[in-house]
């Protein structure tokens, strides 16, 4: 039978307090989970104007508990890629944990083993999405000519479990700029693609998210604002009107790489 740490917390659903991590599982701390979230591509990440890049990757740090909506969407979408191994709930719970772990230390391993990091900088024993993997990966992702985020995403993730690399290729043009989006869709704004993709963008963004798009947009500070459509938002945005740059601004740092890649491949269908 295996050795149990005891954690108290309160359970979210049912008010109890429990929860049981397994003893040799790294005891990770909701910042380190929303820096797993965000380095692995599921969580979309605010920059750190004055990182501390010895401890942390150059995002913002969050130690709030994990119940936030778009902390567990964020989780959803990792469970979901790992189904049905994981229940897709949003709970962060012990084997979700486990798999997180996992992850990085797989993740960890083939940057190692292409030659991007070092036993040294990466040691087995700190499974954690720290500056020296963030390093790592932008090392990766410039020898593929990726883009240079520090964001290892499933399919880079795939990539790194080859046993050779493929040769480099160029930088990819299909990179989500919603500035030149916006000059396509001005000169065709009833194209039914852009439309549909302007759509299911909004609904695949977090509420907190579009509440935020929706206030620099306005210049207002409310708390639970009408929230502005993402094609009124094309329709009539001002390049000379500070608030709609900061407003767009704002929706393309939020942008995860998987939206960006599904919000792209509806945008560009003929």
């Amino acid at each position: 039978m295996p050795a149990y740490l005891i954690v108290i917390k309160q359970d979210t659903l049912t008010g109890s307090l429990i929860a049981k991590i397994p003893k040799n599982m790294t005891p990770y701390t909701p910042q380190q989970i929303h820096h797993i979230l965000i380095g692995l591509g599921y969580l979309a990440p605010e920059i750190d104007p004055k990182p501390d890049l010895t401890k942390f990757a150059p995002w913002k740090r969050n130690d709030n508990a994990l119940t936030d909506q778009p902390t567990e969407e964020a989780i959803k979408r990792f469970q979901k890629q790992y189904s049905p191994k994981l229940t897709v709930n949003g709970n962060p719970d012990s084997e979700t944990r486990s798999l997180m772990e996992d992850t990085v230390k797989g993740l960890q391993n083939r940057l190692k083993f292409h030659g991007f990091a070092t036993n040294t900088e990466l040691p087995s024993d700190k499974p954690f999405y720290g500056p020296a993997t963030y390093t790592a990966v932008k090392k990766f992702q410039k020898f593929q000519g990726l883009t240079e985020n520090g964001i290892a995403t499933m399919d880079q993730r795939q990539i790194l479990q080859q046993a050779s690399l493929p040769p480099k290729k160029p930088q990819a043009q299909s990179q989500l700029k919603l500035i030149d989006l916006y000059f396509q869709f001005k000169k065709n704004p009833q194209n039914s693609s852009y439309i549909a993709a302007l759509n299911n963008l909004q609904q695949n963004l977090p509420k907190d998210v579009l509440n935020k798009v929706t206030n620099k947009w306005r210049g207002t500070n409310d708390q639970n604002p009408e929230i502005v459509k993402l094609t009124n938002v094309f329709t009539y945005y001002d390049d000379n009107n500070a608030n709609h740059r900061d407003a767009l601004n704002h929706l393309q740092s939020q942008i995860t790489p998987a939206v960006s890649q599904a919000f792209l491949s509806l945008w560009n269908k003929k």
